[in-house]
């Protein structure tokens, strides 16, 4: 059974990360996975997947939105490789899947919606374009309950074809040589810039209120709001306390160095960047928001906070500065929930299945 995963890039984002870890470690024999990149670069994910012996399309967009140039090298792909079933992730692949759809009705289209929230659905003129969209799916697959829940009552229409798959990432379940390494980052952020929704700026004012016990603190991750975020930085005088690294393929290492995780997302579909801090066995601090009330039960494996809220935000990252035990505590249990029940073994062995069933009906 082949199947072609369709993504925007395979830069440092959630949906990007999922998809990684599944291809890397999937080990069933009857599933063959090819993934088509809109507009990636070669990343040094790209290379760990040909090391695999993965096949990497890159159309090499110039801008991702460029529908009938996609089009057109898709439909090529697809023919000459003659796919058993297309998984799309993210838009606009959204729309190409749906245009796909309508070419290659003898195959089933899958599409899973990683985020509680697009600015198309407060747009009404949208409505009848993703309604169009995703009627084309055979099955919508989404990250989390709140994410399914954001979606169907959206678009009521869509649920009896939505189901939950929580995202999974590898967890080392031996003795950790790393738990005794020099701990050089006070907090740890990791996260996509192309957007708002990581809340990086709210991270950046919580460390100020309490830039007298912070010696170093780390945002792993990239994306067009860097240069700004790095001026808000400097506008604090924080340029000797908060570093920016880019996408790193040693994301693990920044986390095994620090002593707990921040995200104050302004919206989230599940958080994986949440659950492989935990694996990490770090204390988090997150937003009460999105998926991540399903990942963190707050003041037993993580803290929560409200939106936008950087006074709750520095209170908390002060806490457990101070508290140790407690952290050590929260972090403990966090480790044992990632393992658990957001193991990549679990979500590949029921995404594989799903594939398997969808495929015997064409």
């Amino acid at each position: 059974m082949r199947i072609l995963q369709i993504i925007n890039n395979l830069d440092i984002g959630g949906a990007e990360t999922l998809l990684k870890n599944y291809l890397l470690t999937n080990n069933d024999k009857d599933i063959e996975n090819d993934i088509c990149l809109l507009g990636g670069g070669n990343t040094f994910i790209v290379d760990q997947l040909k090391q695999k012996d993965i096949r990497v399309f890159n159309l090499g967009l110039k801008s991702k939105y460029n529908f009938r140039t996609a089009i057109k090298k898709v439909t090529d792909i697809i023919k000459e490789y003659k796919y058993d079933c297309i998984h799309v992730h993210l838009f606009p692949g959204q729309y190409y899947g749906a245009i796909l759809a309508k070419r290659f009705n003898n195959l089933p289209f899958i599409f899973t919606e990683h985020s509680t929230f697009n600015k198309r659905r407060d747009i009404k003129l949208f409505y009848p374009i993703e309604t169009w969209s995703y009627k084309h799916y055979k099955k919508l697959f989404c990250i989390s309950e709140m994410t399914k829940r954001a979606l169907v009552d959206w678009m009521p229409s869509l649920s009896n074809k939505t189901e939950v798959i929580y995202g999974g990432i590898p967890i080392k379940t031996s003795k950790c040589e790393w738990q005794n390494e020099q701990k050089i980052y006070d907090l740890a952020l990791v996260g996509s810039l192309r957007g708002p929704e990581k809340g990086v700026d709210l991270y950046i004012k919580a460390i100020k209120q309490v830039e007298d016990q912070i010696t170093k603190a780390v945002v792993v991750g990239d994306g067009v709001l860097k240069d700004e975020l790095i001026k808000l930085r400097n506008s604090l005088g924080l340029e000797n306390k908060i570093e920016f690294v880019g996408n790193r393929d040693d994301v693990n290492s920044f986390l095994q160095r620090s002593k707990m995780f921040v995200l104050p997302s302004r919206w989230e579909g599940f958080g994986l960047a949440i659950v492989e801090a935990m694996a990490n066995k770090l204390p988090v601090i997150a937003t009460n928001t999105g998926g991540i009330p399903e990942i963190i039960t707050n003041g037993y494996d993580g803290l929560l906070i409200e939106k936008e809220d950087v006074n709750d935000l520095s209170e908390k990252i002060a806490y457990l500065l101070f508290n140790k035990e407690r952290a050590k505590e929260l972090a403990e249990n966090a480790y044992n929930t990632a393992l658990n029940k957001f193991s990549i073994e679990v979500y590949t062995k029921k995404i594989n299945s799903y594939y398997k069933e969808i495929c015997k009906e064409y």
